[in-house]
């Protein structure tokens, strides 16, 4: 270290724009900029310090706070390994192709009524944003909820490394960010470095609707805890009614619950979350009402009705799993009018993209979809599909701007129309520019 004269610091920031006085700026390389270009900018901002590498150590000014490391991304993991082990503070870790953000955005609503947790914050789970979201713990909490994504074998397994988690959680294993994975074996392998790193004696939370979470292997390492619908489980929630906006009432340790959420994602979440707080020491009577209150947030699952049209804003991320469970969602809504998708491209899909994109107009049918807008070139596999099943309209566009134009000259009162694709493709503009029309 280099002019350092504190023994503690704020935070750590990766972003000039953002830092507050007295933060630690990490000074990361990346694509399009390199972060020591703004070290100086950052000090001058009253950062405490810079963390820099020993190449830009070797030509800064003499009076710059410097915390020097071979590679700063290394040194930000090794700064939020450290202090994840100074706290003692109990770590939930959950991953999953599909519902992760969810049930943890669902967890901390449950949880934060009975104790302090920190959380990941936004979609911070990744070699980045994990150290971040450590570095951001206040320190005074009862327990620490974090995402772990994975684009790549062995980066949860990397992400454990900084962090050993107390628990483990995985929601789904299906066919996501399949750019990075040969196989949906390779999949399945990739989201288990979860649960093999959480320590020995902690405990797994199984979804037992999904095969691929519950082939798991047995091992006396850890506690299991079982959880899923209308299966086997140490929490079995039984279906009792879908209401006309596709919400389910389930019943699970004779308790009912009323879901204000839509689909059969939003019902595997719930049960999920219900397990995990039941498991933690939370009695029914907090975690009820706090399920039936949680509401979707904008771009995964929110509905709103506009000039009497019910729009479904599922445009944060798509993949085939959430595809299919939006589109299950859709066709479970009860409504007069017709059901019309806004479809645009599921991202890093690999080899499967086409195949996965043929799907979608397969499901889109089966569904109810009577109206198929297209954006996005990989979508252009949706439309020549749905073109071959004989969709009563299916069109494409290369402009957010016509596509709206036309969804709101041809939408009428009474008809649901869902908004999906990968984070992206930005379709959540789309709403946005039809509803200035």
């Amino acid at each position: 270290m280099r002019n350092i004269e504190f023994a503690e610091f704020r935070g750590v920031s990766i972003d000039t724009r953002s830092i507050k006085k007295g933060e630690i700026f990490c000074a990361l390389p990346g694509s399009r900029f390199d972060g020591h270009r703004f070290v100086k900018i950052a000090l001058q901002y009253g950062a405490a310090a810079a963390m820099v590498s020993r190449e830009y150590a070797a030509t800064a000014a003499a009076d710059e706070a410097l915390i020097i490391v071979e590679d700063t991304l290394f040194g930000l993991q090794d700064l939020a390994r450290l202090y994840i082990r100074s706290l003692k503070i109990p770590v939930f870790a959950l991953t999953g192709s599909a519902g992760k953000t969810s049930t943890r955005r669902l967890l901390k609503h449950i949880l934060s009524t009975s104790m302090k947790v920190a959380e990941t914050p936004g979609n911070f789970n990744n070699r980045i944003g994990l150290p971040l979201s450590i570095l951001g713990i206040r320190g005074d909490e009862d327990l620490v909820l974090l995402e772990m994504g994975t684009s790549h074998p062995g980066e949860i397994r990397d992400l454990c490394s900084i962090v050993t988690p107390d628990y483990g959680l995985i929601t789904s294993i299906g066919h996501a960010h399949m750019g990075g994975f040969i196989t949906i074996e390779s999949v399945q392998k990739a989201k288990f470095e979860l649960f093999e790193s959480v320590r020995k004696g902690g405990t797994l939370f199984i979804n037992q609707n999904d095969p691929r979470v519950r082939n798991f292997p047995d091992s006396v390492r850890h506690n299991r805890i079982r959880y899923g619908i209308n299966c086997p489980a140490h929490f079995n929630a039984k279906l009792q009614s879908l209401d006309e906006h596709a919400c389910h009432t389930l019943k699970i340790e004779e308790n009912l619950i009323r879901l204000k959420t839509p689909g059969p994602g939003a019902a595997q979440n719930a049960v999920a979350a219900y397990a995990v707080c039941r498991t933690l020491g939370l009695p029914a009577a907090a975690i009820l009402p706090q399920i039936e209150s949680f509401r979707p947030e904008a771009g995964r699952g929110k509905m709103e009705n506009w000039e009497g049209i019910t729009l479904i804003d599922d445009s944060y991320n798509a993949n085939p799993v959430s595809v299919k469970n939006a589109l299950n969602t859709l066709k479970n809504i009860r409504c007069d009018g017709r059901k019309i998708l806004v479809f645009a491209d599921m991202l890093e899909m690999g080899e499967e993209s086409r195949s996965s994109h043929s799907r979608v107009a397969e499901e889109a049918l089966e569904s109810g979809v009577q109206h198929l807008f297209c954006y996005g070139k990989e979508s252009l596999f949706t439309l020549l599909r749905a073109r071959q099943l004989n969709f009563t309209f299916a069109h494409y566009y290369e402009d957010k701007r016509v596509l709206a134009e036309d969804l709101k000259f041809l939408s009428r009162p009474d008809d649901v129309i869902l908004f999906k694709a990968s984070r992206g493709m930005a379709v959540e503009e789309i709403i946005q520019i039809m509803k200035g029309l």
